[in-house]
């Protein structure tokens, strides 16, 4: 396994939270380990994903946007253009990468819509057919959202602890928002969980 990962990605916080997944189990059902899988992680390596990760013959991309300045406060300075270079700036992804996995966790919900589009931008050139995502969104945009890191533990099992940076501003997104919003990705699937949040299932629109 080859981790790409930015300083002090790696989270050894305490008080863990295990949840099952719906979804997630769909993420990895096209993954052919003897191929090798390219994952990009929104947040923070934690253990828990290094650890799953390490079963495959793969590349972690470890982004950890949340302290990326540009995104944390400056959001509402930059256009649409200036944020694409951000975030394309930020992955730095080697020529000839094609994400197989996409984890963005909650972080979708921390995007302003204009944010949101640059993204979706900066992601086309890296995915194909087959990229899959997951994420969390809400079914109302006001449901609070809790400062959490997430990982996986299992295929079928979400682990989350409480976030080391400070919560950003967030923007909630609904499952419509997210449709008009990330035009790189069409929602399989949804599944509402009992906090009002979504869990979502992603595939690139190639």
């Amino acid at each position: 396994m080859s981790v790409v990962s930015h300083p002090r990605s790696l989270s050894e916080g305490t008080a863990r939270v295990e949840q099952a997944s719906r979804l997630l189990p769909a993420v990895f059902d096209g993954v052919d380990p003897k191929h090798g899988v390219t994952a990009l992680e929104f947040g923070p390596a934690v253990p828990e994903t290094i650890a799953f990760f390490g079963q495959f013959k793969c590349r972690v991309h470890v982004a950890n946007l949340f302290e990326n300045e540009a995104i944390r406060t400056q959001q509402a300075e930059l256009d649409e253009a200036a944020l694409k270079e951000a975030f394309r700036a930020h992955f730095n992804f080697p020529r000839g990468t094609l994400l197989d996995v996409c984890l963005f966790w909650d972080f979708l919900n921390y995007l302003r819509p204009a944010t949101l589009r640059a993204l979706s931008a900066a992601l086309q050139p890296y995915l194909h057919a087959g990229t899959c995502g997951h994420g969390f969104s809400v079914l109302s945009v006001e449901t609070p959202l809790n400062n959490r890191e997430y990982g996986v533990l299992r295929p079928d099992v979400i682990c989350n602890r409480p976030a080391r940076m400070p919560q950003m501003d967030y923007f909630p997104h609904t499952h419509e928002g997210l449709d008009r919003g990330l035009p790189a990705f069409k929602i399989q699937k949804g599944w509402l969980l009992s906090d009002g949040r979504l869990e979502m299932l992603f595939q690139a629109r190639i």
